[in-house]
Formats: C-alpha cells, structure tokens, sequence
C-alpha cells in the first residue's frame, strides 16, 4: 500500500533504540524527512545514520516542556512546519503500588503522560496554522489490564491517561484538520521488555497469546505508519491494539 507520505516532515519520540528505531526507518521508507529525538544522543545519532540521510538525530528531553518547545522550534525553521508527532518515549519502572514512591509515580507519569502532552502542544500552533497533523500517541495495552503482566499499575495508569488524552484531543482537533490517535501494543521484542521477560514469564506470556509470537517491533510501526497517513484520514480518537489477541484471552 502507498501511504503518500512523500516530502512530510516526521518527529518521533524516544527513537534512539527499540519501537521508536523502527518507527523512524517505516516513515522514510514511506517517504518522510525524520527527526529521530532521544534524551541520549548517541543512541539518536546511531538510529539515524544507520536509516540514512532522510532521517536527522536530536537530542530532546521530552520530559521538559522547554526543550520540547526549542526543539520544534528549530525543526520548524529548517522546515517549516512538523506533519506527523509520534509520542512515543517512555519508561517501564516495574514495582507494585504499595513499593513504589512518590518519586516513582511522578517520574513514570513525566515520561509516559505529561510527555505526550509537551509534545503535542508544542507542534500545536502549526499544525493549526496550517490545518493539517497526524498525532499518533503510543499507549499499551497495560491501559486496560491496569498495569499488564509486570503488574504495574503505575506505568498501566499512565497509558490509560494517553488513551484518555487522544480521544479529548482528538476530538478537540476534528474541525482544524488534526488526526489524533493511538496504537497499543501488547508485549513487544525490544532490548526494554528482555530486560523484564524471564524465560518462565515469557512461556507464561505465550501461552496467553493466540498468536503464539511476541509482537514485533514492525508490527507497531506499520501500525502508526498506517494512522500517519491519510489513508486513515477519517480516523481520530481511536486505539489500535496490536496485541496478537492478548485482549481476547
């Protein structure tokens, strides 16, 4: 399928490694100009030279609406405008509620939640200017199972606060042109959820899938490459689960 996403210009969260990596790479195929952003610029630098020339390493905390905000900035005057936002840094802390601290709560949410807005506000002003942005957030389905199979009920909380934020903003944006939407994946195949995934929690986790497979970093990028474009122009405020069938179990 051509997703005529030819000559948009993309910026994608938390891109130095894992699901962001390969979000970044599905939109130059699809014929995007990427800023790859990761607080570790290293990491940025990588993704984006082993991508190629379409695709541009930033550093960026997305936690500090500030630097969000110069950093759109300056894609904007390179550029003039950002098409598509890809929300899609975050961190896995797992703990139960009862061990975690304030502390914790306040730096799963900066990541996961208050993120997702910085960024999206910061591109705001000209995509309204110009009537036209696809925001395309990347929830979990620990949204709906209060924190998944880690039990984490702090990071499950947060996703279910960006599944909540794309749909008010979504329909908030309708009139001016803005598609805003979501993507949740079930548990993926990235370095972050290894970490996590002993092999008696992964045999557990696959006897619960239909599929029998982990999701694969090119699931969740086609899917977002799919709601970047306008193929999907008359869908806003919707959740993508590709989750293999985890919801269905």
């Amino acid at each position: 399928m051509n997703l005529k996403l030819d000559a948009k210009i993309a910026l994608v969260t938390g891109a130095g490694s894992g699901i962001g990596a390969r979000i970044s790479a599905k939109l130059v195929e699809e014929g995007c100009t990427v800023y790859v952003t990761d607080l570790d610029a290293e990491a940025a630098n990588v993704t984006a030279a082993g991508i190629g020339p379409a695709a541009h390493a930033m550093r960026m905390d997305v936690t500090k609406p500030g630097d969000v905000q110069l950093r759109v900035q300056e894609i904007v005057e390179r550029h003039g405008g950002i098409d598509i936002l890809v929300n899609n840094a975050g961190i896995l802390k797992t703990s139960s509620l009862l061990e975690s601290s304030v502390e914790d709560w306040d730096e799963v949410c900066r990541a996961n939640l208050s993120s997702v807005y910085y960024c999206s506000k910061a591109v705001l002003p000209i995509m309204l200017k110009r009537r036209y942005g696809k925001i395309v957030n990347i929830a979990s389905i620990s949204a709906a199972r209060a924190g998944g199979i880690f039990g984490n009920v702090l990071y499950g909380t947060a996703k279910a606060g960006v599944v909540a934020f794309t749909k008010g903003f979504a329909r908030e944006l309708a009139p001016y042109g803005i598609n805003v939407n979501a993507v949740a994946p079930g548990v993926v195949e990235t370095a972050m959820t290894r970490a996590k995934l002993t092999p008696d929690v992964r045999e557990q986790v696959l006897a619960k899938l239909p599929m029998h497979r982990l999701a694969d970093v090119e699931d969740i990028a086609n899917a977002v490459a799919f709601l970047a474009s306008d193929v999907a122009a008359y869908i806003t405020g919707d959740t993508l689960v590709v989750d293999g069938g985890s919801l269905t179990a």
